[in-house]
């Protein structure tokens, strides 16, 4: 038996035992879009502080990788609209150079290196050489790759947050009251058509508790290959060739630049029965969470770009850890994909199949605060049909079709 053939049949053989684990080890370094968090901070608002702490102190998103920056707050204006002070702070703060220099670790003395890259990219060490990299069309296209994998995937996230009360919507209303549509949109609350489904309901919820609505925009850093050239010719070296003339260049650089994607709003319930025993700051804080998930979900559906991947956790059954702090319903349907590279080894994803949501099991529950308000729920994952391809395996990825 020649050595391609052994190596083939072990591949098999561990692809076998690999699908049929109840518990398998997910490979977890696909490459996921990178999310900077930010929020417009407005100290004359009530619950101010509370709010803010929620936002800088909550949890990450855990389908992006963290790429915060020490600033994460953009003072307010007297404007109804806070899109052209947000575009001016981050111009005068050189926030895409900034989020540039941290994709390139670079250190105090100015000198960059490629460890994140190799890190979130799974790249092997040598590829990333920057020195051999220049010198063959092959390391130019995989230094190309990771830009346009990793690099140019990078999104800000600015969100401005407003504490409403539902009691002075549903006054604004006035002869609306019984469409909890008009209540919500009184308040300039989105999506407030969900909040009840007949008249008794929207009485309710609009006559008492409030919530916390977010208007997000969302940003994202500009990437290509005239940037790309410059940096690497004009700005790259280590801190073992870093000179005083190259550290000013691109502490002066102005070629960094970040493209407006879309805005959208969103709102969480600050008040639920459930949390009879919990304080106002706790509500706050659960709905501030919960209300940026949602509009994350929302600009997820509006723009394909900002879609996340999510790996098969298996593939018999079909289940993936996702469900309805990513919007998942029991219509949504999906891409089932296969990360593959080319000759010129850039990676490409390739759809297999399709899977659309399993509605005879329950869609798993994983919003901000899930466990205290449905303690009862034992599901971790949701499950799905599939509608075409052949065998899927742990760790492909799936993507939500477009509008789903």
């Amino acid at each position: 038996m020649n050595k391609l053939t052994l190596l083939g049949l072990t591949f098999l053989a561990v692809v076998q035992i690999h699908a049929q684990s109840k518990t398998p080890e997910i490979d977890s370094k696909y490459r996921r879009s990178s999310l900077y968090k930010m929020m417009i901070d407005d100290n004359s608002r009530p619950y101010a502080e509370v709010i803010r702490n929620s936002f800088l102190n909550g949890p990450d998103q855990e389908k992006f990788n963290n790429h915060n920056l020490g600033l994460r707050t953009i003072p307010a204006t007297d404007a109804k609209d806070e899109s052209a002070n947000i575009i001016a702070f981050m111009e005068a703060n050189n926030i895409a150079r900034d989020v540039v220099a941290k994709w390139f670790d670079r250190s105090a003395k100015g000198g960059f290196d490629m460890e994140l890259i190799k890190k979130r990219g799974s790249y092997d060490a040598s590829v990333l050489d920057i020195a051999k990299a220049k010198s063959s069309k092959r390391g130019l296209d995989m230094l190309s790759d990771a830009g346009e994998d990793l690099i140019k995937n990078t999104f800000i996230l600015v969100n401005d947050f407003k504490y409403v009360s539902k009691e002075e919507v549903a006054k604004k209303a006035g002869g609306f009251m019984s469409l909890a549509g008009n209540i919500g949109a009184a308040a300039g609350v989105s999506g407030a058509n969900e909040m009840a489904s007949n008249a008794t309901d929207a009485v309710n919820v609009a006559g008492k508790g409030y919530v916390v609505k977010t208007t997000a925009h969302l940003f994202r850093l500009v990437w290509n290959e005239e940037t790309a050239a410059i940096f690497y010719n004009d700005y790259w070296a280590d801190d073992k060739t870093i000179t005083p003339e190259r550290k000013k260049a691109f502490d002066d650089s102005k070629i960094f630049k970040l493209e407006y994607i879309g805005s959208d709003v969103s709102w969480a319930d600050v008040q639920s029965s459930s949390f009879s025993q919990k304080s106002n700051e706790q509500l706050i804080e659960r709905a501030t969470n919960k209300a940026i998930d949602a509009v994350i979900v929302k600009l997820q559906k509006e723009h394909d770009e900002f879609k996340t991947k999510t790996p098969l956790f298996t593939g018999e059954p079909i289940t993936a850890k996702i469900g309805l702090k990513e919007g998942i319903s029991d219509k949504s349907k999906f891409d089932v994909m296969e990360q593959q590279q080319d000759a010129d080894g850039k990676t490409k994803y390739v759809v297999v199949g399709s899977i659309k949501v399993d509605d005879s099991f329950p869609i798993w529950d994983n919003r901000y605060g899930a466990a205290d308000e449905n303690p009862d729920n034992k599901t971790d994952k949701t499950y799905f049909k599939k509608v075409s391809g052949k065998e899927f395996f742990p760790g492909m990825l799936i993507v939500q079709k477009k509008g789903k």
